[in-house]
């Protein structure tokens, strides 16, 4: 274990001090019951949830060489079939063929290098019905299932025992299951390849979280982001002794609670059963043993109880522990089953879903780097409008609104850009951008034309300027979000927010040779602010407190510094971050959109009315263009106008953290370009 890192000890620190304040003595656990038939090698399990009754429900068991079988509620074998070996087993419901519905099993195929896919139907003959298969590169010893709860879209995960991790998203077409992403000779595409590093276990896939559990058999628990579109740097939830609580890691299961708890549940062959709390960090709650048991491989969760696999014993068979029995031998370690739920019941209601149209080349810069987009409307020809964003490792780009890169303005690390057409000095009017520079502290000055380079940097004047670069100089510790304004007598106005809350205003005036500027007014919120968004029309400044909630201001330099809620962080219409912040404004309508970063959303609320939130939406690819959907978004923009026949009623642009090609490889992070038309229709439902 010589390559832990600064964060492994630092929680393999934490897991000592956890488990010296654990009792010493294990409970042992009773079964309820146990299956009727013994087999050689019990490989795993999954649960199928009956959307009627619980005594319905279905206990699927592979068996390596046995192949595997179909057991009822009570442990009555209802199915059997032993002509391949199969290991690894998951299911997840409702998967969507037009108004057809399939429940699925998901298993792995060693022999065949290959994951296998069955309808469960539990009215017919056979129980089990094969409806597709997956070639891979190696036999998966392990298989997980991840159902995203806002989309619907499918993956199925399998590892190998050298380390090896793939992923394929599903498509459910004509009674069948196969790849949704193919190659030109029409071969299944992986949408994730990785390499962990040791023996892989087991994983499980936590559908409301999005977290992907993999078990790295003699090191630890490694939790990733589930979804190839959102895939997070990897933490590691426990290790092994005597660092940790585990020993040998060999099955992984979650059970879910209507009140959004419920728990990661561990099967180690040394250490016994573990138990973790998925709503505290995956924090260590408690361990038991089960009676008879004398390793414990395999545990399988469902709504009413835990099946484990009693795999040493002299006749292996799958076991029945009741949650009662649990909750009375485990009180004192504050936990409770209670009102479990499966994943069939898994939904995160209220959220539409709206397709990209398009996309931006990516940024010149890898990590996290892209980050806000404005518009310039070009007044001669809207077609040939431009997406002004930023790169905040190196400059602004202007895109063409088929999202090609026409310029790259290197220069400093603009955060956030935003654009008002103005007054100059000799009574013309031109585009004034301003970006925030996080290298000098500063706020940076441009003008936008139709030119070939179109971002033009203009000077900054006056006693304000920073003394090695023509831009004015914050006294923010440290330069973050930034929005204009423009007052009804055409002042200019740029509010730039810092990272410990406080929002300078500065009015900017345009003479013959730059921009002067002038602070004239200070405003602050508590924490970090970043998006915010000026209302031309009615002087009101929305400002996102990304922990906390979007705040209004009065936007006129000589009005109230006092804030007014407008709608605070609640886990549902808004999960922290809350991040960009942008108005669709036409006759008909009136929406301030927030990025809602915790679930990959963006919350509408109706300004026309009371400021009622209308709906949230999420955008997703379009595998047919190659285009793939947004996450973790940080800027957004939307523009009414009509800009042509592509955007007839204007469009909404997105920053996407984790960019994919059309085979499902990692880009550089881009903007996601979706026709208003697409978002327009969700919103009338």
């Amino acid at each position: 274990m010589t390559q832990l890192t600064l964060s492994f000890v630092a929680l393999a620190i934490s897991a000592v001090v956890t488990s010296q304040t654990y009792a010493a003595k294990t409970p042992v656990i009773s079964t309820q019951l146990k299956t009727d038939t013994s087999y050689e090698d019990i490989a795993d399990g999954a649960i199928w949830s009956s959307p009627m009754a619980s005594k319905d429900d279905l206990l699927i068991a592979t068996l390596e060489g046995d192949g595997l079988a179909v057991f009822d509620s009570q442990g009555r074998t209802l199915m059997k079939d032993d002509s391949k070996e199969v290991i690894g087993a998951d299911v997840r419901y409702g998967l969507m063929d037009g108004n057809k519905s399939m429940d699925l099993l998901a298993v792995g195929l060693p022999d065949e290098d290959a994951f296998g896919f069955y309808r469960i139907d539990r009215k017919a003959t056979p129980i089990l019905q094969e409806v597709g298969r997956i070639t891979t590169n190696f036999g998966p010893e392990a298989v997980c299932l991840y159902k995203n709860a806002t989309t619907g879209e499918t993956t199925v995960t399998g590892l190998s025992d050298e380390g090896d991790v793939v992923q394929y998203k599903l498509k459910y077409q004509d009674g069948k299951i196969n790849s949704a992403v193919l190659n030109r000779a029409g071969e299944p595409v992986a949408v994730r390849r990785a390499q962990v590093g040791g023996k892989l276990s087991s994983c499980v896939v936590d559908d409301e979280t999005g977290i992907l559990y993999i078990a790295e058999q003699d090191i630890g628990i490694w939790a990733y982001g589930a979804d190839p579109e959102n895939v997070k740097d990897r933490r590691l939830v426990d290790v092994v002794k005597p660092i940790g609580h585990l020993e040998e890691i060999e099955g992984l299961d979650l059970t879910y609670q209507a009140d959004g708890k419920g728990y990661l549940l561990v099967a180690d062959e040394g250490a016994g059963f573990l138990v973790y709390d998925r709503n505290d960090g995956n924090a260590f709650k408690a361990k038991f043993d089960a009676k008879g048991f004398e390793e414990a491989k395999i545990i399988t969760a469902s709504a009413n109880g835990i099946w484990i696999g009693n795999t040493e014993a002299d006749e292996p068979v799958y076991e029945k522990v009741a949650f009662d029995e649990l909750n009375r031998k485990l009180k004192g370690d504050d936990i409770e089953f209670s009102h479990l739920k499966s994943h069939r019941q898994l939904k995160i209601e209220g959220v539409k879903l709206v397709a990209a149209s398009g996309e931006t080349d990516e940024v010149s810069k890898g990590g996290d780097a892209a980050d806000d987009p404005a518009f310039w409307l070009n007044p001669k020809d809207a077609s040939k409008s431009l997406i002004i964003a930023t790169n905040k490792k190196g400059g602004l780009m202007a895109y063409d609104l088929q999202g090609k890169e026409i310029q790259y303005l290197k220069g400093g690390k603009p955060n956030n850009v935003d654009i008002r057409t103005v007054k100059d000095w000799d009574g013309s009017s031109f585009a004034l951008a301003t970006a925030t520079n996080r290298v000098l502290n500063t706020l940076a000055l441009y003008k936008i034309t139709d030119g070939k380079k179109p971002i033009q940097p203009l000077k900054a004047l006056g006693k304000y300027v920073h003394q090695d670069a023509a831009q004015f100089v914050s006294n923010v510790d440290t330069v973050y979000g930034l929005c204009m304004y423009q007052a009804k007598d055409g002042t200019a106005y740029a509010f730039l927010n810092g990272k410990n809350g406080v929002i300078e205003q500065w009015r900017l005036t345009p003479t013959k040779k730059g921009i002067e500027g002038k602070i004239v007014r200070t405003l602050k919120v508590d924490t970090q602010p970043e998006g915010c968004v000026a209302d031309d029309k009615t002087g009101i400044l929305y400002v996102g407190e990304e922990d906390v909630a979007i705040w209004a201001f009065q936007a006129d330099e000589n009005a109230s510094t006092k804030a007014s809620l407008f709608a605070a962080v609640d886990g549902k219409q808004l999960v922290a971050d809350i991040e960009g912040i942008t108005l669709y404004q036409n006759d008909q309508v009136n929406y301030l959109i927030a990025s809602s970063q915790g679930n990959n959303t963006y919350a509408v609320f109706d300004l026309n009315n009371g400021n009622r939130f209308v709906t949230s939406f999420a955008i997703i690819g379009d595998d047919s263009k190659g285009v793939d959907g947004s996450s973790d978004t940080d800027g957004i923009h939307a523009v009414s106008a009509n800009l042509g026949a592509d955007y007839p009623n204007g469009m909404f642009i997105a920053q996407d953290w984790y960019n994919l090609d059309g085979q499902y490889k990692a880009e550089k992070q881009n903007f996601k370009i979706v026709d208003w038309n697409n978002i327009r229709d969700v919103l009338k439902k």
